[in-house]
């Protein structure tokens, strides 16, 4: 399904982040997985990491290996899609 962005929200303590990261790093090589974006929140003594795929399947197996939160969104085409009126 072209347009759908596949996100996995991964929580983790900010003590477990760079051994987290290298681990993540070396399991996506491991699968040949590709992910699109990274994004890190970091927030008091935790890390929100984020990371986008293009596949379904890369997103929920990272999911499952690394205890995130597996979510979908639509990715605009174009900013104007952005401005529809819902009335």
């Amino acid at each position: 399904m072209k347009g759908m962005m596949r996100s996995v929200t991964v929580r983790l303590r900010v003590a477990q982040f760079s051994a987290m990261m290298t681990a993540m790093r070396e399991w996506l090589d491991a699968n040949r997985y590709e992910p699109t974006m990274y994004k890190y929140d970091h927030n008091e003594d935790t890390v929100l990491v984020t990371v986008d795929f293009t596949a379904e399947l890369a997103a929920e197996a990272f999911a499952t290996r690394f205890d995130g939160v597996h979510h979908s969104s639509p990715q605009p085409t174009s900013p104007d899609n952005s401005h529809r009126s819902t009335r």
